[in-house]
């Protein structure tokens, strides 16, 4: 079905995004709408979704038995939230629902560009509901999406404990001015008594001296609309980051891309980098050291932004750090 209806229905593998009461941190920016701020993913044919505004429900229903864990729906809503100190900041609920037989696990998870405790969210408030077992079974409500945004569990704050994050231009001095200008530079991964493992570099680079207005204003928004820009993704490990990015590649409309088919089927290797640059509504992605003209550059860069844990990352620090 088409979207914007009341009811919409989906049954084929794909990434779906549908309106919401959000308006996106990126609002105005490429073609999608700026309160297309919900995302649901679905990796095959399995799953019938259907989103009911009115009833404020969204049904997910799959008959399968899977002999090993399957992901049957990504559910991602985009959130404002409200820090202790009063500070609005975007952030996201991720639901990721698996089935191993018949037997339904849940990844619900935020995503956050801050450190500072949140005390309310404003979301998408629908209930979610699994059928075609013994009998439907609600796996999200809006009150255990308000829970987790106030409240996340201990193993929630035990892997945000481990993330080690490392901002790259701490200390540095650069002039906003030069072609290169870093405009975020951050490394992630991994970290415990003191050893750190790190996993990848994301960095948004300024490709344009002229830029340095774009730099100061300080908002991403008016980066993509404008000037000249890379964002780029070096992978610093073998291990656990392939996987994830030959689902990115999915989630952000780039697995049919030529220049990509060896990361699509074996990840982004350590060393290797992955980059996107464009200009004012035109781009290309770059692989190392090739390239391949690439449509709508801004779309992608604007969904891994919003919608990515690290892009939100990055757009938090291009947004604090003013030249």
């Amino acid at each position: 079905m088409q979207p914007g209806l009341d009811v919409e229905t989906y049954s084929t593998r794909g990434v779906r995004y549908f309106t919401g009461r959000v308006s996106c941190p990126l609002a105005g920016v490429g073609s999608r709408a700026a309160d297309e701020s919900n995302r649901l993913a679905l990796e095959n044919d399995d799953s019938e979704v259907t989103i009911d505004r009115a009833a404020r429900r969204i049904t997910v229903r799959n008959t399968r038995r899977y002999p090993v864990k399957t992901l049957i729906a990504d559910l991602l809503f985009l959130a404002d939230g409200k820090t202790a100190s009063g500070a609005l900041t975007p952030i996201a609920i991720h639901l990721e629902i698996f089935k191993t037989g018949e037997a339904l696990s849940l990844d619900l998870h935020r995503h956050l560009r801050t450190q500072e405790p949140l005390v309310d969210a404003d979301f998408e408030p629908f209930d979610v509901v699994v059928e075609g077992g013994a009998r439907p079974v609600t796996v999200y409500t809006p009150k255990r999406a308000m829970d987790l945004v106030r409240r996340p569990s201990l193993a929630h704050l035990l892997v945000k404990a481990l993330m080690a994050m490392r901002d790259n231009l701490k200390g540095v001095r650069q002039n906003p001015r030069s072609s290169g200008y870093r405009v975020a530079d951050l490394s992630l991964g991994f970290g415990a008594l003191g050893v750190e493992w790190t996993l990848v570099r994301a960095q948004l680079l300024s490709l344009s001296g002229g830029n340095a207005e774009l730099i100061a204003r300080g908002s991403v928004a008016d980066m993509l609309r404008e000037g000249a820009w890379e964002m780029s993704l070096t992978a610093l490990s073998d291990k656990w980051l392939p996987e994830v990015v030959k689902r990115d590649l999915f989630l952000f409309g780039l697995e049919d891309r030529p220049l990509l088919a060896d990361v699509r089927a074996r990840g982004l290797t350590r060393g290797e980098t992955l980059a996107f640059r464009f200009e004012k509504g035109r781009g290309e992605i770059a692989l190392d050291s090739r390239t391949e003209e690439l449509p709508g550059a801004v779309d992608v860069a604007r969904a891994y932004l919003e919608f990515h844990m690290l892009g939100g990352l990055l757009a938090e620090q291009a947004e604090t750090r003013r030249g």
